[in-house]
């Protein structure tokens, strides 16, 4: 969260010069101030600058060193603002993007709530979708083979279960559950991590978020974009919630991605992608991808937001996979795309 300081800017607008006149209790004054003052930050010397690049004067009054509060407090990574129907300056510590969570310790696993469908017999049923999740891939390869997982902190979500080695079941009400388990290699260091069960409604689009850090130079190769959603994302830069029937899935749309987040991944070397497949049963899905070669360094952990909406596969070879828009169903029983935000975190180190 943002810290915020407010200073009274009677104390800090001083003017500079000898006989100054200050701004104090809305009334001005006359000052003797020593002008010239030298001032140095982290053993370097630092001249204050105005907004508009101006040198300005550091001087001493009554035995107190005054200094321009813009200059000082960007010089140590401070955003300053001015309200001026109160004479305050306000001094800002810069808001800070973090993760969700450390991406060592904490991984996604998705699904949709159950659906109420309609036969051809006017008779209704639920259709349930299957959860399940193999603890073994949190091992070396030498050590999938033998290992014990225990539940250490939290509930798992009503209707899975964790059996022996793995869990299972079905998903079966929407809501976000987070689970600590530990895994134990035989003859070797136990793992924690946290599963966080992201359970969404029908009509959701459920995408964890995406964490990449490292260094410039660095490749991004086959960065996956977890999503329970079997397809590719496309996106309009006019998409809202108001123009997602099918028949206007075309309007504005670029390949993946709107421009805007196309733009702000390509200012650190990365493109949203996808590579497509085909399965045995011919069926043609594809998977979400970010590529690309770290370009520029960050100032800490950087968001970047990207709206999207989702299609699945199709078994239709006439049809390409960016035609394809069935997913699922509004309250009057016409398809709808599913749309929502891809949150990408980056946190890249420039070492030159």
């Amino acid at each position: 969260m943002k810290k915020k300081t407010r200073i009274a800017a009677a104390a800090l607008a001083l003017v500079v010069g000898t006989g100054t006149v200050a701004l104090a209790a809305s009334q001005l004054v006359s000052i003797q101030v020593l002008p010239g003052m030298n001032l140095s930050i982290n053993g370097e010397a630092f001249v204050p600058k105005d907004v508009n690049g101006k040198e300005v004067d550091v001087f001493a009054y009554n035995g107190t060193t005054y200094v321009p509060i813009r200059a000082i407090s960007e010089a140590f990574g401070m955003d300053v603002d001015y309200d001026a129907a109160t004479q305050t300056a306000i001094v800002n510590e810069p808001e800070q993007v973090t993760p969700p969570y450390n991406p060592n310790e904490v991984e996604y696993v998705m699904s949709v709530a159950p659906e109420l469908y309609t036969n051809e017999d006017g008779t209704q049923q639920y259709w349930y979708n299957g959860v399940g999740y193999e603890f073994r891939w949190w091992l070396p390869e030498e050590q999938q083979d033998n290992f014990t997982v225990k539940l250490v902190e939290g509930t798992l979500p009503d209707g899975i279960k964790l059996v022996d080695d793995h869990l299972e079941g079905n998903c079966l009400a929407a809501g976000v559950t987070d689970v600590v388990f530990t895994v134990t290699p035989k003859g070797g260091d136990p793992i924690t991590r946290t599963l966080r069960f992201q359970f969404v409604e029908p009509d959701e689009l459920a995408v964890a978020p995406v964490i990449l850090w490292g260094t410039v130079g660095d490749k991004v190769e086959w960065a996956g974009i977890n999503s329970f959603y079997d397809g590719i994302f496309y996106t309009a830069d006019d998409l809202t919630a108001d123009n997602t029937d099918v028949y206007l899935a075309d309007l504005g749309s670029s390949p993946i991605g709107t421009q805007a987040g196309l733009d702000a991944l390509a200012e650190y070397g990365l493109s949203l992608t996808y590579d497509e497949q085909t399965m045995e049963d011919g069926y043609r899905r594809a998977d979400n991808l970010l590529e690309g070669t770290f370009t520029k360094a960050t100032d800490g952990w950087v968001k970047i937001s990207v709206p999207v909406y989702a299609s699945v596969g199709t078994n239709d070879p006439d049809f390409p996979l960016d035609q394809n828009f069935w997913l699922c169903t509004n309250d009057e029983g016409n398809t709808q795309l599913v749309y929502g935000n891809i949150d990408i975190y980056l946190n890249i180190i420039d070492f030159a």
